[in-house]
């Protein structure tokens, strides 16, 4: 899975945010929060992972279901696809 807007994360006041920069920036007038394991599994997906790495550090990071945690990753990454971060 590729990152194809450019963005960074950051932990402002204990929560992870992603931060439009460059031509980004001029697209998006704003900031995404990023749930706890929301922020996990971006940063898998942005260290190269797939979404079945993203789904296996939300499992190993977090007491929940893997029903349960497929179906909030899938959201999220429908976000993020929505606002073509990835």
């Amino acid at each position: 899975m590729e990152i194809k807007r450019k963005v960074v994360v950051r932990n402002v006041a204990g929560e992870t945010m992603l931060i439009p920069v460059g031509n980004t920036a001029a697209e998006y007038n704003g900031i995404f929060t990023l749930s706890p394991s929301a922020a996990v599994a971006f940063e898998e997906i942005n260290n190269g992972g797939d979404e079945e790495d993203a789904l296996r550090a939300i499992l190993d990071n977090f007491d929940v279901d893997e029903d349960t945690a497929r179906k909030d990753l899938n959201d999220f990454l429908l976000s993020l696809k929505e606002f073509g971060i990835i």
